[in-house]
């Protein structure tokens, strides 16, 4: 009971010193930006011991990440619907594009009561892995990210069979990764968010990628969430979008594509002007919940 109580106080208190990195990037994103939230409390599996330390560029993105994190933009508690979605931003697996991809993703999610939980996944560098290796470990971290999530749904007003995964090029790789392999939890875990599904209840695929190969490597199964992509025509090879639908179909797991003509592997870029504009490919967010709602059962 004592070591429990420890692991809860410092789940809690995790990040109340900010690193530099962190502190300069809630500098450069203005007063209200949500402070992360360790997705271990100690070391994470597989730490990198001695790692170059993160480094926040002046337009957002995050580079060199050793230390993973989530950061939940919630809605007002009397708007939220109880969904929440976490965002996988993207960047080749070498950073993250964090306000193109989370930021902006909030700003539309949250007036329509959807919570975004950014994920800060490991990069490389500063981990050297090959591209199956960078796989095994962000999965870790999606992982772990939908346990911790699941496991304040209490304190931050939310659904735990409401949770999914959106992801961005690389991050959509990771959440399509995650879609694939994820657990049921571990009943026998000591820590309790172990015990917990990291099964999302639906996944989003934005400009999805994989080295620029057009074959599905992920191995789905029936049990598989409901599966939405959106994706460019002229981002090639759109052939990974289309054989993922179709190996999902084959499996009888609800899944949807909405192919578009313009924006290119940022199609689903919800860019302040393109959302007030009403550019096609940054309409996903409303036909994704609509679509949701549409099969009939909890997404």
């Amino acid at each position: 009971m004592k070591l429990l109580l420890i692991h809860l106080l410092l789940a809690t208190s995790a990040l109340a010193e900010l690193t530099p990195s962190e502190r300069e990037l809630i500098q450069q994103l203005g007063p209200g930006t949500p402070e992360p939230i360790l997705l271990w409390p100690d070391k994470p599996p597989q730490f990198l011991e001695n790692a170059a330390p993160e480094v926040i560029k002046d337009n957002q993105t995050i580079q060199s990440v050793s230390v993973p994190t989530i950061t939940p933009y919630l809605p007002p508690k009397e708007n939220r619907n109880g969904m929440a979605i976490v965002v996988c931003a993207g960047g080749g697996y070498g950073g993250h594009a964090w306000k193109t991809h989370v930021v902006y993703a909030a700003q539309v999610f949250n007036p329509m009561g959807v919570a975004v939980i950014g994920l800060k996944y490991r990069t490389r560098p500063p981990h050297i892995l090959p591209n199956e290796g960078i796989q095994a470990l962000t999965l870790l971290d999606a992982k772990r990210a939908m346990r911790l999530v699941r496991h304040r749904v209490a304190e931050w007003g939310l659904d735990p069979a409401k949770i999914g995964v959106a992801g961005y090029s690389a991050g959509a790789n990771l959440a399509m990764n995650l879609a694939a392999n994820f657990d049921l939890g571990d009943p026998q875990a000591a820590d309790p968010i172990e015990r917990l599904s990291s099964r999302p209840d639906f996944a989003v695929g934005l400009g999805t990628w994989h080295w620029r190969k057009p074959e599905n490597p992920f191995v789905f199964k029936p049990n598989s969430p409901p599966m939405f992509l959106v994706h460019a025509t002229t981002d090639k090879p759109v052939e990974i979008a289309t054989n993922i639908i179709a190996d999902l179909k084959k499996l009888g797991v609800p899944a949807r594509l909405d192919l578009h003509e313009e924006g290119g592997h940022g199609v689903g870029n919800l860019i302040p002007t393109r959302v007030k504009h009403n550019f096609p490919g940054a309409q996903w967010p409303k036909v994704l919940v609509e679509w949701l709602g549409s099969l009939g059962k909890k997404p």
